[in-house]
Formats: structure tokens, sequence, C-alpha cells
């Protein structure tokens, strides 16, 4: 793959994973949305990278952490959830094939729908909340990851609902994204394989993750955690409203 194709590729994951670091959020929108608006690569290669990408991000931290998984929602999330991410991802092989502008046109509007769901003031519920509550957003979930690697934002939505401790909701939704990311790319060969080049960019960003992780570590006190959330949002607003602006015939 091309240098000039390469920097910037590894500058957006680097500016996505230190998004995502310090707001918490948003990592699997960023890279897609970015990726798509500047050509960087193919959608069905761009959601390979996510998934992959994304274990480096969580698996090290729910392994260590599995007595905090909320058992009960991660079971009820991942049974609803991974139906519907065959769904989408049969979407995305179907759409991706001569139908690129809708394609694009639902990312941009998938964006904006989960930027607002972001935006949405949480009204918390009772402990541990509603099974069918897991269960739409698992649903929703799903349908998002099997179409962009995207499983967070209804899970993210739901689960902040809850009365649970703050670690526990967190290493909650790492675990599910990290079994969603497996899953998504084990079902990876029933459609487009990943080239050699792109897989080999994903092992080459592999450093680029970690660093950039650890930086927003660094960052994460001496930074305001609102501010970065806002950041993020708008810069994802503006992304799928440019998205769904490029791909509208006047």
């Amino acid at each position: 793959m091309l240098l000039e194709t390469l920097l910037p590729m590894f500058a957006l994951l680097g500016l996505a994973t230190l998004l995502q670091t310090l707001s918490g959020f948003g990592f699997g929108l960023m890279v897609v949305s970015s990726f798509t608006l500047f050509g960087i690569l193919p959608l069905t290669a761009t959601t390979f990278m996510v998934s992959f990408l994304s274990l480096f991000n969580s698996i090290s931290l729910v392994v260590k952490n599995t007595e905090q998984i909320n058992r009960r929602a991660f079971t009820i999330i991942l049974v609803s959830g991974i139906p519907f991410m065959a769904v989408g991802y049969a979407l995305l092989e179907y759409l991706s094939v001569g139908m690129a502008t809708w394609l694009n046109l639902l990312l941009g509007l998938a964006i904006l729908s989960c930027c607002g769901l972001l935006l949405i003031k949480r009204k918390r519920t009772q402990p541990s909340g509603r099974a069918y509550g897991f269960s739409i957003a698992g649903a929703l979930g799903g349908l998002l990851g099997g179409l962009f690697s995207t499983f967070g934002p209804p899970v993210v939505f739901q689960c902040y609902r809850q009365t649970w401790p703050i670690n526990e909701i967190r290493i909650t939704l790492l675990a599910v994204f990290s079994v969603t990311s497996l899953i998504r790319l084990a079902i990876i060969p029933f459609g487009t394989l990943p080239s050699t080049e792109v897989f080999l960019s994903a092992v080459f960003a592999i450093p680029v993750i970690l660093i950039f992780t650890r930086l927003g570590r660094i960052l994460a006190a001496r930074v305001s955690a609102a501010a970065v959330r806002l950041l993020a949002l708008t810069m994802l607003a503006l992304s799928g409203v440019t998205l769904i602006v490029q791909n509208i015939s006047i």
C-alpha cells in the first residue's frame, strides 16, 4: 500500500483511538466515517480493520476484570445481537456491490442517529433494567455491528441508564465489544475477504493503536472529558452530514 495512503490512515486511526480513550466511545464510528469520507479504503475493508484493531483496546482489560461483567446483561445483549449481526453483514455485502451511494447514505444517517442517541440525557432505571431493553439494544447494535462494525451506541445508551458502578458498565461494554469484534471477524470468510495489503496495514497499525491509547490515558487527567465528548460528537455529526450531502443526487 502506498505511503500516501498509509500516513493518513495511521493519522486517522491515531485520532480515533485518542478520542475513544478520552471520551469512552466512538472508535468504530470515527474510523468508518473518516475512511469513507476521504476514500482511504472500501467500506468492507474498513469494517474488517475496525473489528481487528478494536480487540487491542479491550481484550486485555476484560480478561483482568471478568468479575465486573454484568453477566445477565452481557448474555441478553449477545443472544439478541448476534443474529442481527449476520443480517447487517449480509446487507453490507449486498449494498457494497453496485449500490455504494445508498450504502454511504445509510452510513451518514446511521452516524447522525448514533450522535443523537449519545446526546440524549440518560434517565437511570431500576438496577439491571428490564430484559427487553437490553434485547432491543442488542438487536440494534447487532445490525449496526454487521453493517458498519459499530456495535456500540444503542448498547452504550442502555447500559449507562443502569444504576451499576461505572467500572461494571465499562467492563461489561468492553466485554460485549470484544466478543462482537471476534464474531464479526469470524463471519468475514462468508463475504468479501480483505486483501493481503489491508491485512498487513491492520497489523502495522497495532503499534499506532497502543501508542495513542497510552497517550490518551496520560492526557485523561488533564483535559475535560465533556469537551472531548463534544468534539467527538461534532466531528461525527459533520462527517455524517457530509456523507449525506455528497451522495444525494441533485
